[in-house]
């Protein structure tokens, strides 16, 4: 079956880690090269909630965990927007630079002369 095959690739790619998030314990599973970002996403997390935890006086977890959320997904979606500006202006300076190369070849196979044998 397909789906069941799918699936058993999807596992064998991963293996289990915890992370603490609000010192509650999260299993995952992750790949091999995920495993540090998703690491350092639960230490980002904490650190943010400790944040607003000091500077608002938040007692409830959901409210610093929405806090938390928003921020990130705000930066995220900043962040995009800045790759997307960025991704723009290189696809339009490469097509620049393909045009002034391709006026330059143009204009030195102009300026090559031709060869005798080459007339006849």
């Amino acid at each position: 079956m397909e789906i069941k095959r799918e699936y058993n690739s999807w596992i064998l790619d991963k293996y289990s880690i915890k992370v603490n998030i609000l010192g509650r314990p999260y299993p995952l599973l992750v790949k091999t090269e995920e495993e540090e970002s998703v690491r350092n996403a639960a230490r980002l997390i904490n650190e943010k909630i400790k944040v607003y935890k000091e500077r608002f006086s938040v007692k409830d977890d959901l409210d610093l965990v929405i806090m938390c959320c928003l921020e990130l997904a705000t930066d995220n979606i900043h962040q995009s927007a800045r790759v997307r500006q960025t991704s723009k202006t290189a696809g339009e300076k490469i097509a620049r630079i393909d045009e002034l190369l391709n006026s330059a070849i143009l204009t030195a196979e102009e300026d090559i002369p031709l060869k005798d044998e080459q007339l006849s």
